[in-house]
C-alpha cells in the first residue's frame, strides 16, 4: 500500500487533527486517512434532471416498445411460426401499416419524440390496442369488453351499427379459468376485431343459480335471436393453465388466442342448443335448464342451427 509522508504541518492544524482523532476515536493516522478518502471521493457525472414532459415521451416510449414487442411475440405478421424478438425490418413493416416513417417510431420508443394523439388512434385502429393506455391513461393494452356489462344484446347487435359481423366463441378448457368464454366479435366491413369476456357465467358445472340465470339468458337470446349471426366455437387450452387472469386478458393481441397449437374446433354451443350436456355442465340438479333450452325453438328467420359452426 502507497505511504505518504508530510513535514512541517502547521502546529494549528495539527492541534485540529489531534482534536478530531480524540473525538472520533481514531489515530492520528486513521484521522488522516478519513479524511483524505472524504476530501478525495470521486467524482460521479449525475444525469441531468429530466423534464416533466421528457419524462412522459420516456414512458410513452417504453409503452409503445412494449406494445411492438408483444405484438412481435403474438405472431401479429402470421409469417413465422410462432413469436419472435422486434427489429429493424418489423419496424418498417408497422411503419408501412400506420404510414408513418420506422425513423419516427424509433425515435418515439428512444424517448426523443411524443407520440401524438393521431398516431396513437391510428395504432388503436390498426392493432386493436388502447390509445389512452399508450399516453399514459390506466386502463389495458389490448382491452376486452365485460360483456355482460355492455349487455349481452348490445354486443351482438349494435345499436349504432349496420355492418355484419362474425364471432368466435372461445371456452377456455382446463385451469384455474376453466369455462370462462371469450368472444372475438369482427366487423365484416372495417375488419376490426373487438375482444370480450364473459364473467356472468362460466361453461362448466361450478356455478350456483346467478350463474344458471346468465347462462341460460345468454343462450336463448343466441337461440332465438341470432338467427343470422356466424359463429365458430372452440376449446382453448392456455399455454399456463393457471395463469393469472389479468396478465393475459387484456395484455395480448388477439392473434395470441388464434393461435392454432392452443384452440381447437368444439360443438359444445350447437351440443347446448340441442339439448346435450357438453361436459357435466348441468349437473347437480341443473337439469331443467338445459332440458328449456334444448326445448326452445330456434328463431323465426331460423338459420342459427347452420350458423353455428366450428371449424
Amino acid at each position: 500500500m502507497a505511504k505518504i509522508q508530510a513535514r512541517n504541518v502547521d502546529d494549528a492544524l495539527y492541534q485540529r487533527i489531534e482534536q478530531s482523532a480524540m473525538k472520533n476515536e481514531r489515530s492520528l493516522e486513521g484521522e488522516i486517512r478519513t479524511a483524505l478518502r472524504e476530501y478525495y471521493q470521486p467524482v460521479v457525472s449525475q444525469e441531468p434532471m429530466m423534464s416533466e414532459r421528457e419524462g412522459w415521451q420516456h414512458e410513452t416510449g417504453k409503452r409503445l416498445r412494449w406494445l411492438f414487442d408483444r405484438l412481435m411475440a403474438d405472431n401479429y405478421f402470421r409469417d413465422y411460426a410462432g413469436g419472435r424478438t422486434l427489429d429493424t425490418f418489423d419496424l418498417v413493416r408497422l411503419g408501412r401499416q400506420l404510414n408513418t416513417s420506422p425513423g419516427l417510431l424509433m425515435d418515439i420508443m428512444d424517448g426523443l419524440q411524443e407520440l401524438t394523439f393521431e398516431l396513437a388512434d391510428a395504432m388503436a385502429e390498426k392493432f386493436g390496442s388502447s390509445a389512452e393506455w399508450l399516453l399514459g391513461e390506466s386502463g389495458q393494452p389490448f382491452p376486452f369488453v365485460d360483456i355482460g356489462s355492455v349487455g349481452y344484446r348490445e354486443f351482438f347487435f349494435p345499436a349504432e351499427s349496420k355492418s355484419d359481423y362474425t364471432f368466435e366463441f372461445l371456452r377456455i378448457s382446463g385451469g384455474m379459468h376453466n369455462g370462462t368464454l371469450l368472444i372475438l366479435r369482427q366487423d365484416m366491413q372495417t375488419k376490426r376485431i373487438t375482444p370480450g369476456v364473459i364473467n356472468d357465467f362460466h361453461l362448466n358445472s361450478d356455478m350456483g343459480s346467478g350463474g344458471y340465470g346468465n347462462m341460460k339468458r345468454f343462450l336463448l337470446l343466441l337461440k332465438t335471436e341470432g338467427a343470422r349471426l356466424s359463429i365458430n366455437t372452440f376449446d382453448w387450452t392456455p399455454e399456463h393453465p393457471n395463469f393469472g387472469f389479468s396478465t393475459v386478458i387484456g395484455q395480448h393481441h388477439h392473434v395470441y388466442f388464434q393461435d392454432s397449437p392452443h384452440r381447437s374446433s368444439a360443438r359444445w354451443l350447437q351440443q347446448v342448443f340441442n339439448g346435450e350436456d357438453p361436459g357435466d355442465w348441468f349437473s347437480n340438479g341443473w337439469s331443467s335448464v338445459l332440458r328449456e333450452i334444448g326445448e326452445t325453438p330456434f328463431g323465426d328467420d331460423s338459420k342459427v342451427a347452420g350458423g353455428v359452426v366450428s371449424e
